[in-house]
């Protein structure tokens, strides 16, 4: 039976993590997909958060961003080794760049639900990932929670540039932030649907 989440301590340098926020972080506004309000970013926003369920700030960089080939090998070599989900690519070609900063959050739930789909042929997410840009010393609380099967919970490692990949229909929060900045880049791999 595959894990319902896997993850690997990539060993990515703390300088070329450092390297990476920065450029996320100074990227102009039409470089992004979608503006939002990270720092850094400009503070057009598309779309708006439900604060009952969630509360942190995010932007959209393309896929195409050069942490999009290292993070797809991650993901790649998970699936192999775990799940052997049919999966095709990035959805809609984005990976999400998330801020979680003190009272930020984001409760309870899955990134894919089955009952949601109603085309035969669409595309579904399958895979869901974080790679943890802050050391788990730069904040606390903000823990990645996962519940298994059983109904059970387990949290994530907090290591900076850890990766983790888990199946999207996995529940799955982010526990409050009760001080400092936890970052971190967020993504869904999709395929074809479940049949």
């Amino acid at each position: 039976m595959a894990n319902v989440a896997c993850w690997y301590q990539t060993q990515l340098p703390t300088k070329m993590i450092d390297i990476l926020i920065d450029d996320i972080e100074h990227l102009k506004p039409e470089d992004f997909l979608i503006k939002s309000n990270v720092i850094g970013v400009s503070d057009q926003s598309e779309g708006s958060l439900n604060e009952n369920i969630r509360k942190s700030k995010h932007a959209w960089i393309p896929s195409a961003h050069w942490i999009g080939g290292f993070l797809w090998h991650y993901v790649d070599r998970i699936n192999q080794e775990n799940f052997l989900y049919n999966i095709s690519g990035y959805d809609e070609n984005s990976i999400q760049y998330t801020q979680y900063t003190k009272d930020n959050y984001y409760k309870w739930h899955a990134d894919q639900d089955i009952g949601d789909i109603q085309i035969s042929n669409e595309r579904v997410r399958k895979l869901s990932f974080t790679l943890q840009l802050s050391s788990g010393n730069d904040y606390t609380g903000g823990d990645v929670e996962f519940k298994n099967i059983d109904g059970s919970s387990f949290l994530a490692p907090r290591n900076r540039g850890c990766m983790i990949v888990f199946d999207s229909r996995v529940g799955h929060r982010v526990c409050e932030i009760t001080s400092g900045t936890r970052k971190s880049l967020v993504g869904w791999i999709v395929g074809p649907r479940w049949m």
